[in-house]
Parts: structure tokens; sequence; C-alpha cells
């Protein structure tokens, strides 16, 4: 719980300093010819006045483009008239996309992805699981990028609209990786007989590959950042290097999480055969072959991802030039990757007590004042076990002994046997007339009765 609270924090300051960024404007700033010096690709468009040299220009400008949006730069001067959604042809001089964006392919996934928004928390609020944020935060970004690309494709000249679309569009994968980590710990807990995996605990496995996921995300934005516009050709190519590292260290620590899928899978299969799993256990083949398709469609994604990157932005690369790519290859995997877990939610097949997963020893190490019994006792306390908590809490919630209650603040008299060497209790003290014992000191003076002596026993 701890780290996927770090991941939204994480994400979601990325996101709003993204946001905060000033981009640069789709229109570049016209610059008179007589302000520009003499270049050898002015001199050539002089000696032939058929070439207008405006290719030459914009050519130059897009010679080292960026990760994700190729910003025009601010030394082209713009001569081809937008049309009323600003479409320019790409590589000329405004020109945001590397195509034409469709307007109807944009606004169906916004649609698709917005009816997993709906159903994802209608589960959750009804299945109560609380985890399941991360799920919905992965439909909302998803959303809310084709959101973006459904407007930029009839404003596509505005390059705020094109960023916040690609930012979205890149960082909502590693809310759906982060949820099949979260679940298969769950899965670990919830089914398998000795609660563990190769010796690990759910806990600990959902705390470190969450985490893991968090530093290639770190990594990615970090590459991200300095293939931007703006910077320099050798900034942008070490920058989409390190791109690349994050998303082939995402993928090796997916590699590592299926190895140990791979291995409950035939752990569960050998319990299972032995009759070591009964009732609602039996039920863990769903939803691990849920957690493969997850996996798969992630991994689909980033390969994508990867050849789109290796092998450059020019024309001999059809990857970034054609829509249709992005459409199968990206948006395609996601939506099948989220719409898994609405088919095989995991509410639906883990209910009960052991569907709860509890803190990690080092989440309780870290966290400790959160898991403090009350304010009124000041310092930290040990924090038991669940059973023995609940335990605890129920012996305290209790009503004291009817007789302990009946005979508090009354008098005993006793009395001393020395045959048995024991003390004999007998009858309460009763006076005359109502008799009420104050709450401290010694009781009013009345008539002590008499021990029995040894001659008269």
């Amino acid at each position: 719980m701890r780290a996927s609270l770090l991941l939204t924090f994480s994400l979601w300051g990325t996101a709003f300093l993204a946001a905060a960024l000033p981009a640069q404007t789709a229109l570049p700033q016209q610059i008179a010819p007589s302000s520009l010096g003499p270049t050898p690709t002015l001199a050539l468009r002089a000696a032939l006045p058929s070439f207008t040299g405006v290719s030459s220009v914009s050519s130059y400008s897009y010679s080292h483009k960026s990760l994700s949006l190729h910003l025009p730069t601010s030394t082209c001067v713009q001569t081809i008239t937008p049309d009323k959604n600003g479409y320019v042809p790409p590589g000329s001089c405004g020109a945001l996309w590397d195509y034409n964006p469709s307007f109807g392919a944009a606004i169906v996934f916004s649609v698709l992805f917005g009816m997993l928004l709906i159903a994802h928390l209608a589960q959750a609020i009804a299945y109560r699981k609380g985890f399941c944020w991360v799920i919905v935060m992965a439909s909302l970004w998803e959303f809310a990028s084709y959101g973006f690309r459904t407007a930029g494709t009839r404003h596509q000249q505005s390059s705020s609209l094109a960023t916040v679309s690609q930012i979205l569009v890149l960082l909502a994968p590693i809310w759906v990786n982060a949820f099949a980590y979260m679940v298969f710990a769950r899965i670990v807990h919830f089914f398998s007989p000795t609660r563990k995996v190769w010796k690990i605990s759910p806990s600990i496995l959902a705390f470190i590959f969450v985490s893991l996921d968090i530093t290639s995300f770190i990594i990615q934005l970090i590459g991200g950042g300095m293939a931007g516009p703006g910077a320099s050709p050798a900034a942008q190519q070490k920058g989409v290097h390190i791109y690349m590292g994050g998303i082939g260290l995402q993928e090796f620590f997916i590699v590592c999480f299926s190895a140990l899928v791979i291995k409950f899978h035939f752990e569960q299969t050998t319990a299972e055969k032995t009759g070591r799993l009964a009732g609602d256990k039996l039920r863990w083949k769903w939803i691990l072959y849920a957690l493969y398709i997850c996996l798969l469609a992630i991994t689909v994604r980033i390969i994508f991802r990867l050849i789109e990157f290796s092998r450059g932005f020019g024309t001999n690369n059809p990857l970034p030039h054609k829509e249709a790519y992005f459409y199968a290859l990206e948006a395609l995997p996601m939506f099948f990757g989220i719409l898994i877990w609405n088919a095989i939610h995991p509410g639906r097949f883990m209910q009960g007590p052991d569907a709860k997963l509890p803190p990690s020893w080092l989440s309780r190490k870290l966290c400790c004042c959160c898991h403090r019994k009350g304010k009124s006792r000041g310092g930290h306390e040990r924090l038991a076990s669940n059973a023995n908590y609940e335990e605890l809490k129920a012996l305290r919630s209790r009503d004291p002994s009817p007789a302990q209650a009946e005979r508090r603040g009354q008098p005993y008299d006793y009395e001393y046997q020395p045959s048995g060497d024991t003390l004999n209790v007998r009858e309460p003290f009763r006076p005359m007339g109502a008799y009420n014992p104050p709450s401290r000191g010694v009781s009013p003076a009345r008539s002590a009765p008499q021990p029995t002596s040894w001659v008269d026993a």
C-alpha cells in the first residue's frame, strides 16, 4: 500500500510538471528573409529561381526528431496554409504529426476506455476492493489520453493537446503493470497453502516489484526529457537510448516476475493434485490466466516501442509514420490488458478474510506511526498480528463478569480454619438498612464480626 501511494504521487507529480512546462507554440515565428544571414541554402535558392528553398530549411529543422512529438523550431518559415483542422503535410513547417490523425479512431478508443473506466469503478465499489484504484487510474489515464487525442485531431496546430496526449499514453501502462504485481501478491496470499512463492511473502513481493516499476518509470522520464524538442542532436540521441533502456528494464522486470508466476503455477498444480486445495481455493486458474493475458499485452506494447525507437524516425521506418501501427500495437494491447480484469475481476474470485493482504514487516518498520493503537498512549507500540489483535480487541470489548459486578465494593468476612489451613469466605456482612460503601477510606463505624475462636471450633 505504501509503494502504491508512492507510485501515485510520483506519477501525478510528473504529469503536473509536464503540464506546467511551457510548450512551444505550433505556429512558428515568422522571420523575415532579410534577417537571415547568407547561407549556402539561400545562395542555391538565388541561383535556381524555381527552387523555393522551403523544403531545405524544413528538412534541417526536422533532421533530429524528438522522442514523442515533432515540434517545429522557430527557424522555419511556414508557407503552407493549414486546413480547417490545422493539418499540414508531415515534415513541413508547423507539422506536429507524422500523419493525418484519424478523428474516428480516436473517438472510438475514447469511448472504449471510458466504458472500462466506469466498469472498473463500479466493480471496485461493488466488491469493496481498495487496491483496485490502481486499475481505475490506468483506465482514467488511457481515457484522458485518447480524449486529448480526439481534440488534437481537430486542432492539429495545438502542441499542448498533442503533448498531454502523448504523456498520458506513455505513462498509463505503468498503472496496469503495477496492478498486475499487486494482484499476483494477493493471489499467492489467498490461494497458496504456504502463502509464499520461492520463500518470498506476498507483501514483500508486491513491495519489490512495484518499487522496480517506479524505477523503470523514472528512467523513462529522464530519457524522454533529454530527447525533448529544443535539445541538441547529441542530447536527443542520448535521451532516446536512455528511454529505450527504461523500457527494456521494465520488460526485464516483467520476465523475472513471469518466472515467479510460472513457479507458482506449478506449485498450485501439485497442491491441487495432492488434495491440499479445497473449496474456493480451486478457482485459482482463471485469475492466473487473466494475469498471463495482461502481462502479454504489456509485453507487446513494449516490443512495439522498442522497435519504433531503435529504427529511428526516418522514412525507412514505417512505425512512426503509419497511424494503424499505433492503434494495433499500442491502443489494442492496452485495451485488452485492462478489459481482462473487467471480465475476471479479482474481487469476484478472492473474497473473505484471506483476500486482504497484510502489511509487510518492511512497511511496518518504515511506517510504524500509522499503526499506533491510540494517540493517548504516546510513543510507538509493537504491531501484533491480525489474529492476535482481533482476539485482544474482542477481550477488551467484553462485559465484566456479573458475579464480579455484584460483589464490587462489598466487604468480605474471612474465617481461618486451622485444620484445613485455608481461608473460607463467609457471606458478605449486610447491616440493617441501606449501606452505601464509600469510594475511599475506611468503612463507617460498625460492629465488626467476631472471628470464631479455636475453643468454639
